[in-house]
């Protein structure tokens, strides 16, 4: 375990260092992110921070990564590059839709086709085991795109992302050296190095910006370990103490921020007859920011939520994924009700108040027009 905490510390240490002087050099360059639109933020802020992460990151495994681990995961590496280059180019100069998505297809290819990092079967749910070639292809591809693009959407306010994939790295880092699948602990624990230094500098008020140079490489990074979560777990002998009786249950526990989100978005705008893809402010974090917290209570609240559902996943560990599903659904669908109906009467109180507000108004322009007429 001492090598890990070496190559995490390593990560940080290096991406903490190097922060200043890119967040300077983007100032000087320009590289600002501008406020306007559906963001959130009022000063132009420097982007790009995935870059020292990435720096960080690539460092802290050569330093410290054994050669024949660093072969086992060599086209991983290779993904997450192209990952991180098709962010970087983003934020440069941006991409259309279809140019990114035909990126992330191609860094997805990689990791299904040649590193064979798939989903193997359905794992017992809807009481299916054995699927086609074609649909652990297909449902894998489909699978490394929304969680990408979910860990994307939700790089909104200052820390909910680096929060989240801190608790995501962290999760997946320490489970995998506990089952001896050093490879992906390694990686995981220099991801979150690097995502912990990187919160020094995006805790409200934040001094940069992730953007798509870091959110889409990270986005991606989870996608790959929790397919290969899924996967091992699945194979791990019945009496392995590690070892979730639910497969896919624990996997969603660990990322319900950045799916239930998604998801959510995404049925309301259909449900409105708009597209899935038509950007708006209707993400849990605009929610909690428009009832009245700040980007840190914000991020606080959803960070607080998140272990919540890893603890119910750590709890319910015995429990196959037919019992930890419907529990993950239903605590889910409360909590959301619940912020739902609080924003809503937040909503009706404010028409109320501006209600009241017009009719003073009138009564005392009323007034005053009936004193001019008495002059």
């Amino acid at each position: 375990m001492e090598q890990f905490f070496l190559l995490g510390g390593t990560a940080f240490l290096i991406t903490f260092l190097i922060f200043p002087v890119f967040i300077k050099v983007f100032k000087k360059r320009n590289f600002l992110d501008t406020p306007g639109g559906r963001k959130i933020h009022t000063v132009q802020t420097p982007s790009m921070g995935g870059l020292p992460i990435f720096i960080g990151f690539a460092i802290s495994l050569l330093i410290w990564m054994p050669f024949e681990q660093l072969r086992e995961i060599k086209y991983v590496i290779s993904a997450l590059t192209i990952m991180f280059i098709i962010g970087f180019r983003d934020d440069l100069i941006n991409l259309r839709a279809f140019q990114k998505l035909f990126g992330q297809i191609a860094a997805m290819l990689i990791i299904v086709a040649v590193c064979d990092i798939r989903l193997m079967s359905l794992y017992g749910l809807f009481g299916v085991y054995e699927i086609p070639l074609v649909v652990s292809y297909a449902l894998s591809a489909f699978t490394i795109i929304v969680i990408t693009n979910a860990y994307n959407l939700i790089d909104g306010i200052d820390g909910l992302a680096g929060s989240v994939g801190i608790i995501c790295s962290l999760f997946f880092g320490v489970w995998f050296y506990l089952v001896g699948a050093s490879a992906y602990a390694f990686i995981s624990f220099a991801i979150l190095g690097g995502l912990l230094a990187f919160l020094q500098f995006n805790w409200a008020p934040s001094k940069v910006f992730m953007g798509d140079t870091g959110s889409l490489m990270i986005g991606f990074f989870l996608s790959i370990v929790t397919i290969k979560f899924i996967d091992l777990n699945y194979n791990l002998q019945a009496a392995h103490p590690f070892r979730f009786d639910a497969f896919i249950g624990p996997a969603i526990a660990v990322l319900i921020v950045p799916l239930y989100d998604t998801l959510r978005v995404f049925i309301k705008r259909m449900l409105r007859g708009k597209s899935p893809m038509h950007p708006d402010r209707t993400h849990l974090h605009h929610i909690l920011l428009r009832l009245g917290c700040n980007h840190a209570q914000a991020t606080g609240i959803l960070v607080t939520v998140n272990v919540i559902f890893v603890l119910l996943a750590l709890v319910l560990k015995s429990f196959p994924d037919m019992v930890v599903l419907p529990a993950l659904i239903i605590t889910a669908l409360t909590l959301g009700t619940i912020t739902e109906l609080i924003f809503k009467s937040m909503i009706e109180k404010r028409k109320e108040e501006l209600k009241e507000r017009n009719r003073t108004y009138r009564k005392e322009a009323k007034v005053i027009s009936i004193s001019k007429s008495a002059g």
